[in-house]
């Protein structure tokens, strides 16, 4: 399978979306700073779900800020090792699998959850920490 998991991630397979899974960002949710983000999730195990993929996705990943997401990957029920590359750009967390472009979304926090978002505002995954 070429795909790899490379959302930040999370990690997101470079799928052609479908949407099949849809949620809706929640009104409390707030939009944090890279910084903001690092302080809630760096270092921490979190349970994912890929929403926007043709297959069902879930993930145990470790996000760290000393470049990698790391953990393994429920694809469609196959189970994969996942390790990416997780990289900054201005707002946007980012992640890409070896030689694969890079995968960014802006970060929102409510509670003990973090959504990723698309720039067309659709929530790409639901990660919950601890």
């Amino acid at each position: 399978m070429r795909n790899i998991l490379s959302s930040v991630g999370a990690a997101a397979l470079l799928l052609s979306a479908v949407n099949t899974y849809a949620a809706d960002l929640p009104a409390g949710a707030k939009k944090v700073t890279m910084e903001e983000f690092k302080a809630f999730a760096d270092g921490k195990h979190v349970k994912v779900e890929i929403l926007d993929l043709e297959k069902p996705v879930t993930a145990d990943l470790v996000w760290s800020w000393k470049g990698t997401i790391t953990g393994k990957a429920d694809v469609g029920g196959k189970m994969i090792d996942v390790k990416t590359k997780l990289t900054f750009r201005g707002d946007k967390a980012c992640s890409n699998g070896k030689g694969e472009k890079p995968n960014c979304h802006f970060i929102y926090i409510d509670g003990d959850k973090f959504y990723e978002v698309r720039d067309d505002m659709k929530v790409h995954a639901i990660s919950t920490v601890g």
